[in-house]
């Protein structure tokens, strides 16, 4: 590959199996794949290094992502520095972060693709949608110029789990995908720090994982075929998003009226304006809000 692939996993919430999905993604790729792998890990656990690190040595290029959290600003500045570094002389570079308001959204931007997991919750499912569409709606001419993908990966699901009829509010973008689904592990701390899913002696794990995998691989293709292809009309983006309104305000009501853990989504600012957002505020476009 001429220049590297560069995925980053996250979500706003913890227990969805972020960091887990990271460093077996990361393995596959290497192993399955033959692609030389950087994991660059960004969270404080530091899971998904660990997990890399204790592991058999698979050739995988582990490092600690370094945040500077004092301002937005250091924060984007030095998020993009451990990138930019540990991405270099590799195909395929996997950030893991967990999402937060400290960090600029403009850090998603700098990414082939984003790898958002979910559990199949209908309200995290909800406010993945959410997380999505005001990320898009932000930032709709970039995304035009980046071609940026967006995968959402259902994650520690049920054997019963059907794709079928999710996220349908997603449906519209045209490089948004759902990936296959990855099935709940219940003796999942056998593996963890020991091995890697796609070469478990259990066939119905490592064939689910391989299936997930070659996914993901593939996208990796066509991501290095379609980079300089425009896929995504900004215009009919906007209008395609403001069809949404109603379901987003569903959402929010459901989220406040419950108490969900929705963030941004479950509190709207008050001002109907456009306007610049400061550390300590959120920007929620003018027609998401109620």
């Amino acid at each position: 590959m001429i220049n590297s692939i560069k995925i980053l996993v996250t979500n706003q919430k913890g227990g969805v199996g972020k960091s887990t999905i990271a460093a077996n993604l990361a393995a596959y790729l290497g192993m399955q794949e033959g692609l030389k792998v950087s994991l660059i890990d960004f969270d404080k656990q530091a899971s998904s290094s660990r997990w890399t690190k204790k592991a058999p040595d698979i050739g995988i290029a582990v490092h600690r992502g370094e945040v500077n959290y004092q301002s937005r600003g250091l924060a984007l500045l030095s998020a993009r520095a451990s990138v930019r570094k540990f991405s270099h002389g590799v195909d395929v570079s996997i950030a893991d972060i967990t999402w937060t308001q400290a960090m600029p959204d403009e850090f998603m931007l700098d990414f082939d693709m984003i790898l958002v997991p979910t559990s199949s919750a209908k309200f995290e499912m909800a406010s993945t949608e959410i997380f999505i569409l005001e990320y898009v709606q932000r930032h709709m001419a970039r995304l035009a110029v980046n071609k940026q993908f967006i995968l959402v990966a259902p994650s520690r699901v049920e054997r019963s789990f059907s794709s079928n009829g999710i996220l349908t509010n997603l449906d519209f973008l045209a490089n948004c995908h759902i990936t296959p689904p990855i099935l709940s592990i219940s003796d999942i701390d056998q593996y963890v720090y020991e091995d890697f899913f796609c070469v478990s002696a259990n066939t119905e794990i490592s064939n689910n994982f391989c299936q997930f995998g070659k996914f993901i691989a593939q996208k990796i293709q066509e991501r290095n075929e379609v980079r300089q292809s425009l896929s995504i009309n900004g215009v009919s983006l906007n209008l395609n998003i403001m069809k949404k309104v109603t379901v987003l305000d569903a959402y929010r009501a459901k989220a406040r009226n419950l108490g969900f853990y929705g963030g941004s989504a479950a509190t709207p600012l008050e001002s109907s304006e456009l306007v610049e957002h400061s550390a300590a505020e959120r920007f929620i476009p003018g027609f998401l809000k109620k």
